[in-house]
């Protein structure tokens, strides 16, 4: 896992999954960003920190999506994947048709390799 590095940005409305992608993430050694559920707050992280890689859930709850953040992601040349509950949103994967997704709940293993496919597609 070392070959990944740190900085894997989490933008994850569900407190408890969040932590949870996080703490497998820094058992393998991985460095996280967040996790936020904040388009503003995780916007202002990025002008700030040019992450390795993101894990973005789609919705963020209250009508709001990552779908800014993937935008910055793209102007900024970091490869990024959608978690989500909603796999089946097609004008997600038509925006965004590089993105990498994977259906919540996700293991320690699954997300592991999840990752390590979204950095060798960068």
């Amino acid at each position: 896992m070392d070959h990944i590095g740190s900085g894997v940005l989490i933008v994850e409305d569900q407190w408890m999954l969040a932590m949870d992608l996080s703490m497998s993430l820094s058992q393998e050694g991985v460095t996280t960003i967040g996790p936020s559920r904040d388009v503003d707050e995780v916007m202002d992280v990025l002008v700030r920190t040019r992450p390795r890689a993101a894990i973005l859930d789609i919705n963020l709850g209250s009508g709001t999506t990552s779908e800014p953040v993937a935008d910055e992601l793209i102007r900024m040349g970091v490869p990024f994947a959608f978690l989500s509950a909603y796999t089946s949103d097609n004008s997600i994967a038509q925006k965004f048709p590089a993105a990498l997704f994977a259906s919540k709940p996700v293991g320690r293993y699954k997300l592991i390799r999840f990752l390590d496919a979204l950095l060798e597609s960068a």
